[in-house]
């Protein structure tokens, strides 16, 4: 499983390059073949690699086909020969040899949002939209990849790992009562939105 992380600062902020950095370094034991950062003033993603599959080879992320959407995910992508039909039907080619990052970005470019209703596989990701300065995220259908977030008065801060998010300095350890008795009781959590720390969430 790769590692994914990203801060994003709607006021405005710089983000720390420091900070994501360390959150990056983190997930190393997730994604020990590649680590990389992108910081673009307010909007910040990290990624480090786990190559599964051939294609994933060629991943670099974050990534960008166009200077201006930029990707980081963990995701494996099925289905491939649909997909790419669907996409070379939408105007998107260069399927044959895109690895499954670019699939991803290909079908956000020619669906936006829409493109998790294409797409097959494991997958959680986020997309930083610069033009819409919109950040758009997405999680498999069965939600085998995790992705976790936490808002701050100044912050957004996403990962699929909880413990890269309680790493930064905002993110209180203050438990989450109503979870903790959920998991006690029932042996799993009720809210599907929730996780055992309160100030940190999970997409459904």
């Amino acid at each position: 499983m790769s590692g994914i992380v990203g801060i994003i600062n709607p006021g405005g902020e710089p983000v720390d390059r420091a900070l994501l950095q360390r959150m990056t370094d983190f997930l190393s034991y997730r994604g020990p073949d590649a680590t990389k950062i992108h910081v673009d003033g307010h909007v910040g993603l990290g990624h480090t690699l786990l190559c599964t599959t051939e294609e994933s080879q060629t991943e670099q992320q974050p990534l960008t086909l166009d200077g201006k959407v930029w990707l980081t995910a963990d995701a494996r992508i099925d289905g491939r020969a649909d997909l790419i039909r669907e996409l070379e039907s939408a105007g998107r080619g260069d399927g044959k040899v895109a690895n499954d990052a670019e699939l991803i970005l290909h079908a956000y470019h020619a669906w936006g949002e829409d493109c998790v209703k294409h797409l097959l596989g494991d997958f959680a990701f986020a997309i930083w939209d610069g033009e819409k300065r919109k950040l758009f995220c997405g999680r498999d259908h069965f939600g085998v990849k995790p992705f976790f977030y936490a808002r701050t008065s100044e912050s957004l801060i996403f990962s699929n790992t909880l413990n890269c998010i309680r790493l930064h300095p905002d993110i209180s350890s203050r438990l989450n009562d109503q979870a903790i008795a959920d998991f006690l009781l029932f042996d799993s959590n009720q809210d599907p939105s929730t996780t055992v720390f309160a100030d940190i969430n999970r997409l459904p």
